[in-house]
Protein backbone atom coordinates (compact mmCIF):
# COMPACT_ATOMS: atom_id res chain seq x y z
CA UNK A 1 0.00 0.00 0.00
CA UNK A 2 1.45 3.35 -0.98
CA UNK A 3 2.02 6.11 1.58
CA UNK A 4 -0.03 9.31 1.45
CA UNK A 5 1.95 12.36 0.25
CA UNK A 6 2.22 15.56 2.24
CA UNK A 7 0.29 17.41 -0.48
CA UNK A 8 -2.66 15.04 -0.43
CA UNK A 9 -2.82 15.24 3.37
CA UNK A 10 -2.85 19.03 3.15
CA UNK A 11 -5.61 19.00 0.54
CA UNK A 12 -7.72 16.63 2.68
CA UNK A 13 -7.30 18.79 5.77
CA UNK A 14 -8.24 21.86 3.75
CA UNK A 15 -11.42 20.17 2.46
CA UNK A 16 -12.37 19.08 5.99
CA UNK A 17 -11.80 22.62 7.24
CA UNK A 18 -13.98 24.09 4.49
CA UNK A 19 -16.70 21.52 5.21
CA UNK A 20 -16.65 22.31 8.93
CA UNK A 21 -16.87 26.05 8.21
CA UNK A 22 -19.76 25.49 5.82
CA UNK A 23 -21.68 23.45 8.39
CA UNK A 24 -21.10 26.14 11.01
CA UNK A 25 -22.33 28.85 8.65
CA UNK A 26 -25.44 26.80 7.79
CA UNK A 27 -26.16 26.26 11.47
CA UNK A 28 -25.87 29.99 12.13
CA UNK A 29 -28.12 30.74 9.15
CA UNK A 30 -30.73 28.28 10.40
CA UNK A 31 -30.61 29.81 13.86
CA UNK A 32 -30.86 33.36 12.60
CA UNK A 33 -33.65 32.39 10.22
CA UNK A 34 -35.82 30.97 13.00
CA UNK A 35 -39.27 32.51 12.61
CA UNK A 36 -40.15 35.02 15.29
CA UNK A 37 -43.69 35.84 16.39
CA UNK A 38 -45.59 38.36 18.47
CA UNK A 39 -46.70 36.37 21.53
CA UNK A 40 -47.29 36.66 25.26
CA UNK A 41 -48.35 34.32 28.06
CA UNK A 42 -51.10 34.27 30.67
CA UNK A 43 -52.51 31.95 33.33
CA UNK A 44 -55.71 29.96 33.69
CA UNK A 45 -57.36 28.07 36.55
CA UNK A 46 -60.80 26.57 37.31
CA UNK A 47 -63.34 28.91 38.89
CA UNK A 48 -63.75 26.55 41.85
CA UNK A 49 -59.99 26.12 42.35
CA UNK A 50 -58.35 29.58 42.31
CA UNK A 51 -54.58 29.78 42.33
CA UNK A 52 -51.84 32.38 42.40
CA UNK A 53 -48.43 31.92 40.77
CA UNK A 54 -45.71 33.32 43.03
CA UNK A 55 -42.75 32.53 40.75
CA UNK A 56 -41.99 31.28 37.27
CA UNK A 57 -41.45 32.27 33.67
CA UNK A 58 -41.94 31.15 30.11
CA UNK A 59 -38.53 31.26 28.47
CA UNK A 60 -37.32 31.75 24.90
CA UNK A 61 -33.92 32.38 23.39
CA UNK A 62 -33.17 36.02 24.30
CA UNK A 63 -36.46 36.63 26.12
CA UNK A 64 -38.53 35.48 29.08
CA UNK A 65 -41.84 36.58 30.56
CA UNK A 66 -42.58 36.31 34.26
CA UNK A 67 -45.68 34.35 35.30
CA UNK A 68 -45.84 36.01 38.73
CA UNK A 69 -47.85 39.19 39.18
CA UNK A 70 -51.14 38.05 37.61
CA UNK A 71 -52.86 37.93 40.99
CA UNK A 72 -55.50 35.27 41.61
CA UNK A 73 -56.36 33.19 38.54
CA UNK A 74 -59.93 31.91 38.66
CA UNK A 75 -61.62 32.75 35.35
CA UNK A 76 -62.43 29.16 34.41
CA UNK A 77 -60.47 26.27 32.93
CA UNK A 78 -58.91 27.40 29.66
CA UNK A 79 -59.96 31.03 30.10
CA UNK A 80 -57.20 33.62 30.30
CA UNK A 81 -56.70 35.56 33.53
CA UNK A 82 -55.49 38.83 32.08
CA UNK A 83 -53.02 39.65 29.32
CA UNK A 84 -49.53 41.10 29.18
CA UNK A 85 -48.30 43.60 26.60
CA UNK A 86 -44.54 43.79 26.99
CA UNK A 87 -41.23 42.89 25.42
CA UNK A 88 -40.21 43.16 21.77
CA UNK A 89 -42.86 43.01 19.05
CA UNK A 90 -41.55 39.66 17.83
CA UNK A 91 -39.46 37.07 19.62
CA UNK A 92 -38.30 33.48 19.37
CA UNK A 93 -40.81 30.85 20.38
CA UNK A 94 -40.39 29.61 23.97
CA UNK A 95 -38.75 26.31 24.77
CA UNK A 96 -38.90 26.24 28.57
CA UNK A 97 -41.57 26.67 31.25
CA UNK A 98 -41.07 27.18 35.00
CA UNK A 99 -43.91 27.86 37.42
CA UNK A 100 -44.61 27.76 41.16
CA UNK A 101 -48.09 28.39 42.51
CA UNK A 102 -50.32 28.33 45.58
CA UNK A 103 -53.66 26.51 45.38
CA UNK A 104 -56.19 28.02 47.80
CA UNK A 105 -58.86 25.32 48.16
CA UNK A 106 -56.54 22.42 48.93
CA UNK A 107 -53.94 24.69 50.61
CA UNK A 108 -51.06 23.18 48.64
CA UNK A 109 -48.10 24.58 46.73
CA UNK A 110 -46.77 23.18 43.47
CA UNK A 111 -43.70 23.77 41.33
CA UNK A 112 -42.10 22.41 38.21
CA UNK A 113 -39.85 23.13 35.24
CA UNK A 114 -40.15 21.51 31.83
CA UNK A 115 -38.97 21.71 28.24
CA UNK A 116 -41.71 22.81 25.87
CA UNK A 117 -42.28 20.90 22.59
CA UNK A 118 -40.78 23.66 20.47
CA UNK A 119 -41.04 21.81 17.14
CA UNK A 120 -44.77 21.15 17.64
CA UNK A 121 -45.30 24.77 18.74
CA UNK A 122 -43.41 26.09 15.71
CA UNK A 123 -45.49 23.90 13.39
CA UNK A 124 -48.77 25.15 14.85
CA UNK A 125 -47.63 28.77 14.62
CA UNK A 126 -46.52 28.26 11.01
CA UNK A 127 -49.76 26.53 10.01
CA UNK A 128 -51.94 29.06 11.79
CA UNK A 129 -55.58 29.15 10.78
CA UNK A 130 -57.97 30.99 8.49
CA UNK A 131 -59.95 33.75 10.16
CA UNK A 132 -63.56 32.80 9.48
CA UNK A 133 -64.63 36.43 9.05
CA UNK A 134 -61.78 37.94 7.02
CA UNK A 135 -60.80 34.67 5.26
CA UNK A 136 -57.17 35.65 5.88
CA UNK A 137 -54.50 33.50 7.46
CA UNK A 138 -53.76 34.28 11.09
CA UNK A 139 -51.79 32.56 13.82
CA UNK A 140 -51.66 32.17 17.57
CA UNK A 141 -50.67 35.01 19.88
CA UNK A 142 -50.99 33.70 23.44
CA UNK A 143 -49.65 30.86 25.56
CA UNK A 144 -52.31 30.05 28.16
CA UNK A 145 -50.79 28.20 31.11
CA UNK A 146 -53.46 26.21 32.96
CA UNK A 147 -52.87 25.33 36.63
CA UNK A 148 -55.23 22.73 38.10
CA UNK A 149 -55.53 20.64 41.28
CA UNK A 150 -53.04 17.82 41.90
CA UNK A 151 -50.35 19.78 40.04
CA UNK A 152 -51.80 19.40 36.54
CA UNK A 153 -50.31 21.91 34.08
CA UNK A 154 -51.77 22.34 30.58
CA UNK A 155 -50.38 24.66 27.91
CA UNK A 156 -52.72 25.94 25.21
CA UNK A 157 -52.01 28.10 22.18
CA UNK A 158 -54.69 30.74 21.68
CA UNK A 159 -55.49 33.22 18.93
CA UNK A 160 -58.61 34.91 17.55
CA UNK A 161 -60.83 32.63 19.62
CA UNK A 162 -59.09 29.40 18.55
CA UNK A 163 -57.39 27.42 21.28
CA UNK A 164 -55.51 24.10 21.16
CA UNK A 165 -53.58 22.12 23.77
CA UNK A 166 -49.90 21.76 22.94
CA UNK A 167 -48.44 20.29 26.14
CA UNK A 168 -49.27 19.00 29.60
CA UNK A 169 -47.12 18.36 32.65
CA UNK A 170 -47.28 17.26 36.27
CA UNK A 171 -45.93 19.61 38.93
CA UNK A 172 -44.72 18.40 42.31
CA UNK A 173 -46.14 19.46 45.63
CA UNK A 174 -43.61 21.48 47.60
CA UNK A 175 -43.07 23.21 50.93
CA UNK A 176 -42.40 26.94 50.65
CA UNK A 177 -39.84 28.92 52.61
CA UNK A 178 -41.25 32.45 52.35
CA UNK A 179 -37.79 33.88 52.99
CA UNK A 180 -37.09 32.97 49.37
CA UNK A 181 -40.36 34.41 48.04
CA UNK A 182 -40.50 37.94 46.61
CA UNK A 183 -42.04 40.65 48.79
CA UNK A 184 -44.87 41.09 46.27
CA UNK A 185 -45.86 37.42 46.51
CA UNK A 186 -45.54 36.88 50.26
CA UNK A 187 -49.12 37.94 51.13
CA UNK A 188 -50.48 34.91 49.25
CA UNK A 189 -49.19 32.70 52.07
CA UNK A 190 -50.78 34.69 54.90
CA UNK A 191 -53.82 33.27 56.71
CA UNK A 192 -55.64 36.59 56.35
CA UNK A 193 -55.31 36.61 52.56
CA UNK A 194 -56.34 32.95 52.26
CA UNK A 195 -59.35 33.49 54.50
CA UNK A 196 -60.54 36.35 52.27
CA UNK A 197 -60.14 34.32 49.06
CA UNK A 198 -61.91 31.26 50.49
CA UNK A 199 -64.71 33.36 52.00
CA UNK A 200 -65.41 34.98 48.62
CA UNK A 201 -65.23 31.59 46.92
CA UNK A 202 -67.66 30.10 49.43
CA UNK A 203 -70.11 32.97 48.88
CA UNK A 204 -70.15 32.21 45.14
CA UNK A 205 -69.93 28.41 45.04
CA UNK A 206 -71.00 27.26 48.55
CA UNK A 207 -67.58 25.65 48.62
CA UNK A 208 -67.37 24.41 52.20
CA UNK A 209 -70.79 22.72 52.27
CA UNK A 210 -70.33 21.16 48.84
CA UNK A 211 -66.93 19.76 49.84
CA UNK A 212 -68.50 18.33 53.02
CA UNK A 213 -71.27 16.69 50.97
CA UNK A 214 -68.88 15.42 48.31
CA UNK A 215 -70.55 17.61 45.66
CA UNK A 216 -67.59 19.85 44.81
CA UNK A 217 -65.74 19.22 41.51
CA UNK A 218 -63.23 16.44 41.99
CA UNK A 219 -59.57 17.51 41.86
CA UNK A 220 -59.15 14.78 39.19
CA UNK A 221 -61.85 16.31 36.96
CA UNK A 222 -59.51 18.45 34.87
CA UNK A 223 -57.34 15.47 33.99
CA UNK A 224 -60.51 13.58 33.02
CA UNK A 225 -61.43 16.46 30.71
CA UNK A 226 -58.34 15.63 28.64
CA UNK A 227 -59.94 12.38 27.39
CA UNK A 228 -60.57 12.61 23.64
CA UNK A 229 -63.07 10.84 21.42
CA UNK A 230 -63.22 10.48 17.65
CA UNK A 231 -66.31 12.52 16.86
CA UNK A 232 -67.84 15.11 14.57
CA UNK A 233 -70.96 17.33 14.60
CA UNK A 234 -73.79 16.38 12.25
CA UNK A 235 -76.53 19.00 11.94
CA UNK A 236 -79.78 17.85 10.33
CA UNK A 237 -80.88 20.82 8.20
CA UNK A 238 -83.70 21.10 5.64
CA UNK A 239 -82.53 20.32 2.10
CA UNK A 240 -82.55 23.97 1.03
CA UNK A 241 -79.99 24.90 3.70
CA UNK A 242 -76.30 24.13 4.15
CA UNK A 243 -74.06 24.34 7.19
CA UNK A 244 -71.79 27.36 6.98
CA UNK A 245 -69.52 27.34 10.01
CA UNK A 246 -69.23 26.15 13.56
CA UNK A 247 -67.48 26.81 16.85
CA UNK A 248 -66.83 23.88 19.19
CA UNK A 249 -65.88 24.54 22.79
CA UNK A 250 -64.78 21.44 24.70
CA UNK A 251 -64.29 20.84 28.42
CA UNK A 252 -60.54 20.33 27.92
CA UNK A 253 -60.21 24.08 27.25
CA UNK A 254 -59.93 23.86 23.47
CA UNK A 255 -61.92 26.00 21.05
CA UNK A 256 -62.23 25.06 17.38
CA UNK A 257 -63.53 27.56 14.83
CA UNK A 258 -64.21 26.18 11.37
CA UNK A 259 -65.91 27.59 8.27
CA UNK A 260 -67.25 26.08 5.08
CA UNK A 261 -63.88 26.90 3.49
CA UNK A 262 -62.42 24.01 5.47
CA UNK A 263 -64.82 21.22 4.55
CA UNK A 264 -62.53 18.41 5.68
CA UNK A 265 -62.35 19.82 9.18
CA UNK A 266 -66.05 20.60 9.16
CA UNK A 267 -67.28 17.08 8.44
CA UNK A 268 -64.44 14.68 9.30
CA UNK A 269 -64.08 12.73 12.52
CA UNK A 270 -61.46 14.38 14.72
CA UNK A 271 -59.97 13.57 18.11
CA UNK A 272 -61.82 16.09 20.25
CA UNK A 273 -62.53 16.69 23.92
CA UNK A 274 -65.96 16.48 25.53
CA UNK A 275 -68.58 18.89 24.21
CA UNK A 276 -69.06 22.04 26.29
CA UNK A 277 -70.61 24.42 23.76
CA UNK A 278 -71.57 24.40 20.08
CA UNK A 279 -72.30 27.34 17.79
CA UNK A 280 -73.23 26.91 14.14
CA UNK A 281 -74.74 28.92 11.30
CA UNK A 282 -76.36 27.95 8.02
CA UNK A 283 -77.10 29.48 4.59
CA UNK A 284 -79.72 29.01 1.92
CA UNK A 285 -79.22 27.99 -1.74
CA UNK A 286 -78.47 31.63 -2.64
CA UNK A 287 -75.62 31.65 -0.10
CA UNK A 288 -77.52 34.03 2.16
CA UNK A 289 -77.03 33.51 5.88
CA UNK A 290 -80.27 32.30 7.46
CA UNK A 291 -79.57 31.99 11.18
CA UNK A 292 -77.16 30.97 13.90
CA UNK A 293 -77.66 28.64 16.85
CA UNK A 294 -75.94 28.42 20.22
CA UNK A 295 -76.08 25.21 22.25
CA UNK A 296 -74.65 25.78 25.72
CA UNK A 297 -75.15 25.34 29.50
CA UNK A 298 -74.72 21.57 29.30
CA UNK A 299 -74.76 19.33 32.36
CA UNK A 300 -71.09 18.37 32.52
CA UNK A 301 -71.76 15.07 34.34
CA UNK A 302 -74.41 14.08 31.78
CA UNK A 303 -72.05 14.84 28.90
CA UNK A 304 -69.28 12.75 30.47
CA UNK A 305 -71.66 9.82 31.00
CA UNK A 306 -72.86 10.05 27.39
CA UNK A 307 -69.34 9.90 25.90
CA UNK A 308 -68.37 7.09 28.28
CA UNK A 309 -70.71 4.78 26.32
CA UNK A 310 -68.19 4.81 23.48
CA UNK A 311 -64.59 3.79 23.00
CA UNK A 312 -62.10 6.60 22.21
CA UNK A 313 -61.53 4.87 18.84
CA UNK A 314 -65.24 4.68 17.86
CA UNK A 315 -66.55 6.99 15.15
CA UNK A 316 -69.19 9.03 16.95
CA UNK A 317 -71.66 11.55 15.53
CA UNK A 318 -73.04 14.43 17.55
CA UNK A 319 -76.52 14.59 15.98
CA UNK A 320 -78.42 17.88 16.14
CA UNK A 321 -82.06 17.50 15.08
CA UNK A 322 -85.02 19.84 14.89
CA UNK A 323 -83.08 22.97 13.89
CA UNK A 324 -85.62 25.70 13.23
CA UNK A 325 -88.28 24.03 15.37
CA UNK A 326 -89.19 24.76 18.99
CA UNK A 327 -87.64 21.46 20.12
CA UNK A 328 -83.98 20.95 19.19
CA UNK A 329 -82.70 17.52 20.23
CA UNK A 330 -79.15 16.31 20.69
CA UNK A 331 -77.65 12.82 20.77
CA UNK A 332 -74.37 10.95 20.42
CA UNK A 333 -74.54 8.09 17.93
CA UNK A 334 -71.90 5.44 17.29
CA UNK A 335 -72.45 1.96 15.86
CA UNK A 336 -75.79 0.66 17.16
CA UNK A 337 -75.84 3.02 20.17
CA UNK A 338 -77.53 6.41 20.42
CA UNK A 339 -77.34 8.34 23.69
CA UNK A 340 -79.51 11.42 24.17
CA UNK A 341 -78.16 14.59 25.79
CA UNK A 342 -81.10 16.36 27.38
CA UNK A 343 -79.78 19.23 29.46
CA UNK A 344 -78.70 22.28 27.46
CA UNK A 345 -79.84 25.73 26.40
CA UNK A 346 -80.56 26.47 22.72
CA UNK A 347 -80.63 30.00 21.30
CA UNK A 348 -81.40 30.74 17.64
CA UNK A 349 -80.87 34.21 16.16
Amino acid sequence: MGSETTGSIFRRLKMLSILAMSMAIMACQNFSAEQKYDWSATLSAPEEYPVQAYAGAIIAEGYQQSLAGFGDADDGWGNASGYVVMGPDTKNLPDRLQVSWHSFVDQRNYEGAWDLPKDAIAQLFAEGFIDHTTKKKRTYTTFVIGLAPNGLVVVWLSGDGNQVEVANFKAQETLVDIDYVSDDSRPVFSKKYNDVVLSQLNDEFNTFERIRLGEYPSPDLYEQFRQRYLWRPVVALPEEYQLDSFVLHTYNGEVEITSSDNQDRLFDYQKRGLLKGFFFSWRDVDNVKVATCWLEDFDQAEVMRAYANFSPSDNVDLIVRGVGSPAISLALRGGDKEIEINTFKATIE
